[in-house]
């Protein structure tokens, strides 16, 4: 029993090597094909990375820039969308996305306050939900201790700055707890698409033979509204609404 389970831990490490090995290898591809400017081959060694189930920041930021490269805006996007999502702070992935977007041709006005949405937008997306956790679980942790040292300090002074930094530490739990919870309930009923094919139909019903209302074209961001079977119903900026082929974007 004891030789069986020895063996079952070779082969299990073995394949771990041989994965490894694999992944590491379709990277250097990747990445040499790219350096060559093949940028068709760098996107075949990338997306059968993605397609075997690797996750990374990197790899969705090296797949955005290879498919800008080779003029797939839509798709550019898309990955740049998901490198965002990984890593919200990165300062590449958003000078890449903001100068891939600017290339899109579809301008959408937007219904809000374009100022109060960017800036809404901008102030949820900076940190991951899970940021937002421990930033309001300090500040309340330290908002505790701050007023503990309130209660039982005898020196005048440590009371006025404790007392006075633990309210200051409640408002910031207060605003980051709100922050938090804006930003999970974005993320649970907004989610977004990306048009990847060139340029699509927007249908009045889920059919191939439904009525057109209007077209959009690759690197549009879009909502998504309900999925269904092939059909998404998608929501613009502007109101409009339409449903379109799931196989014609991708779901950030």
């Amino acid at each position: 029993m004891k030789n069986n389970n020895y063996i079952f831990i070779l082969l299990v490490c073995f394949l771990s090597f041989s994965i490894k090995g694999y992944s590491n290898d379709l990277l250097q591809k990747a990445e040499k094909a790219y350096d060559s400017k093949n940028y068709k081959e760098a996107i075949s060694n990338y997306e059968k990375l993605v397609s075997d189930g690797y996750r990374s920041y990197q790899l969705y930021f090296n797949l955005g820039n290879a498919y800008y490269r080779n003029n797939e805006l839509g798709k550019a996007i898309y990955y740049y969308e998901l490198a965002r999502k990984v890593d919200p702070n990165d300062e590449d992935v958003r000078i890449n996305l903001g100068i891939a977007s600017a290339k899109t041709i579809d301008k959408i006005d937007s219904k809000e306050n374009f100022f109060i949405s960017a800036v809404k937008t901008n102030l949820l997306s900076s940190f991951t939900t899970n940021a937002w956790a421990w930033l309001s679980i300090g500040s309340i942790a330290l908002a505790s201790i701050l007023f503990f040292i309130f209660v039982n300090s005898s020196i005048l002074i440590v009371k006025r700055i404790s007392f006075l930094l633990s309210c200051v530490l409640l408002l910031a739990f207060v605003l980051t707890y709100f922050l938090g919870y804006s930003a999970l309930q974005s993320k649970v009923e907004n989610k977004f698409a990306i048009i990847t094919s060139k340029e699509v139909k927007i249908m009045n019903e889920p059919t191939a033979s439904a009525s057109s209302k209007f077209s959009l074209h690759e690197g549009t961001k879009i909502r998504v509204v309900e999925n269904n079977g092939n059909w998404l119903l998608i929501k613009l900026d502007n109101g409009n609404e339409g449903w379109l082929k799931v196989s014609d974007v991708g779901i950030i």
